[in-house]
């Protein structure tokens, strides 16, 4: 079949399963994007982090991952339509960022005063 052009176009078979292949239903939890998504924001998050207790110390390196999950979160994030459940992520985020800028000051101070530095 054809396209005709008039008033406004019939489109092929074709045409119908290319505008809607990008659209198509959501699949729930097996959406292979949804899947994809969740591998990301696992993938992102050390997984030292989730057994972190307050008798561990934390090094620069590991201050490092945390600000990479965080910013990849945040890129994904940002990008959600504005609402309460993006809103409290990011203030998460936000939070847990801050927290880690704080701690990569006091360790660099630290590191500052060392007598490895002189």
């Amino acid at each position: 079949m054809s396209r005709r052009i008039s008033q406004s176009i019939t489109p092929t078979a074709e045409d119908i399963a290319l505008l809607r292949g990008p659209f198509a239903a959501p699949k729930g939890g097996g959406d292979p994007l949804i899947t994809e998504l969740r591998k990301v924001l696992k993938d992102a998050v050390p997984p030292w982090l989730a057994k972190l207790s307050e008798d561990q110390e934390l090094t620069g390196p590991r201050l490092d991952e945390i600000n990479n999950a965080v910013a990849t979160r945040r890129q994904i994030i940002e990008v959600l339509p504005d609402g309460k459940a993006r809103n409290d992520a990011l203030a998460a985020l936000e939070k847990a960022g801050d927290i880690v800028a704080e701690m990569n000051t006091e360790l660099s101070a630290i590191t500052a005063f060392s007598p490895a530095s002189a």
